[in-house]
């Protein structure tokens, strides 16, 4: 049977894409850089989860052997529609789940694959059949059950993304006390964007659903594939290796100390260890620190710096101030506000920038940022 150009460039582009899904897989497989290579769980905890990702790809491998088959062409519209946000949902729950220590992050993934599994299967079955079986009646409802799956699986991607998008605000607001300090969470949010192009690209080619379409939708897929696995091969991860092999063994015990000193980072677990006695300690050192010391001063104060001041590693410093001071950015910043009433009290002519300014604030934009997040009128 004789191919048309467009059969043979929708076979090539879907090729090209295949091709590029085996190799990523294959390099994820097999990269293993050290010594990181040695903790995969703790620098790429979603590896498995992305290689089976791409490795799914191959279920549209008979649309490359029969391009002309409309049968094929629907099966391909079919796994694009379903696979992108499925795919961009479990990636996202099963890397910052686990990075977060989410318990409930595999919930919603193994409910997202049995109805993924089944469709699929049931398409590529469909497809191998000779004749047109994807037509009438029948494909109206596999096509209605798709998208309703679909919408389902892009649900869960921005739950996935709204997770993300919490835990890059919580680490902010318990490590930095100014709002124009706070990190942007580069990588999370080069994740998310990405991910958001990858289910744009995909949903395109569906809704348009020629065979030119899908081939330029195969190509740029396969683009995004190897930006995922460039992205995907780097730690991202805080601890080094040193560190992290040096977690093992016994815990260290809890000290509280008057004079700066270096800031550690023990375990999580070992904040559980806080007697009572000890959180009472850790908290007269800190609010000695920042009231009657005045750290809140500092604009750009961090939990770092006061962990240093302090003379406690910031473990501790940061479990004291979220169980007894409503945690650090509001804490500190609660006391900024005071001290910026204080100063308008005595000094009624004083500008909004003087006060921002001396109040620890750094600017009246910060200073009315502040305000507004505490529910003040500015």
């Amino acid at each position: 049977m004789l191919y048309s150009f467009q059969d043979l460039l929708f076979s090539i582009s879907l090729a090209v894409y295949l091709s590029a899904s085996v190799f990523i897989a294959v390099v994820r497989w097999g990269h293993r850089c050290e010594p990181y290579g040695r903790h995969m769980e703790y620098y790429h905890p979603a590896w498995r989860t992305f290689i089976f990702c791409f490795l799914v790809n191959l279920v549209m491998l008979p649309a490359v052997f029969m391009p002309q088959e409309p049968d094929a062409l629907m099966h391909v519209r079919i796994l694009m529609m379903l696979g992108s946000p499925f795919f961009c949902a479990i990636l996202l729950f099963s890397y910052f789940g686990k990075v977060l220590k989410v318990n409930w992050w595999h919930r919603p993934v193994n409910l997202l694959v049995l109805p993924f599994a089944l469709v699929t299967l049931l398409s590529l079955v469909l497809a191998l059949i000779p004749g047109t079986q994807m037509e009438g009646r029948f494909v109206r409802w596999l096509v209605a059950v798709s998208g309703t799956l679909a919408l389902l699986y892009l649900a869960c991607f921005i739950l996935a993304i709204r997770m993300i998008v919490r835990a890059i605000r919580r680490f902010s607001e318990e490590n930095y006390s100014n709002p124009e300090d706070f990190p942007d969470g580069r990588f999370a949010k080069g994740v998310v964007w990405l991910s958001s192009v990858h289910l744009l690209v995909s949903w395109c080619g569906v809704f348009i659903g020629t065979q030119g379409a899908l081939s330029i939708t195969s190509i740029l897929l396969a683009a995004l594939g190897i930006v995922f696995l460039i992205s995907a091969l780097a730690p991202h991860r805080g601890l080094n290796v040193k560190d992290l092999e040096g977690l093992s063994g016994e815990e260290e015990p809890v000290q509280v100390i008057e004079r700066p000193a270096p800031a550690q980072n023990p375990p999580a677990s070992t904040v559980e260890l806080l007697s009572k006695k000890h959180m009472d300690e850790i908290e007269v050192v800190i609010r000695r620190a920042v009231e009657q010391d005045k750290a809140y001063l500092d604009s750009h104060l961090t939990l770092a710096s006061l962990s240093r001041h302090c003379g406690v590693n910031r473990t501790y410093i940061s479990a004291v101030m979220s169980d007894r001071l409503g945690g650090f950015f509001n804490y500190v910043n609660r006391c900024r506000l005071d001290h910026a009433d204080a100063l308008r009290a005595q000094n009624p002519d004083a500008s909004v920038e003087e006060i921002a300014t001396a109040s620890g604030f750094g600017t009246r934009q910060t200073y009315y940022s502040v305000k507004s997040r505490f529910g003040q009128k500015a």
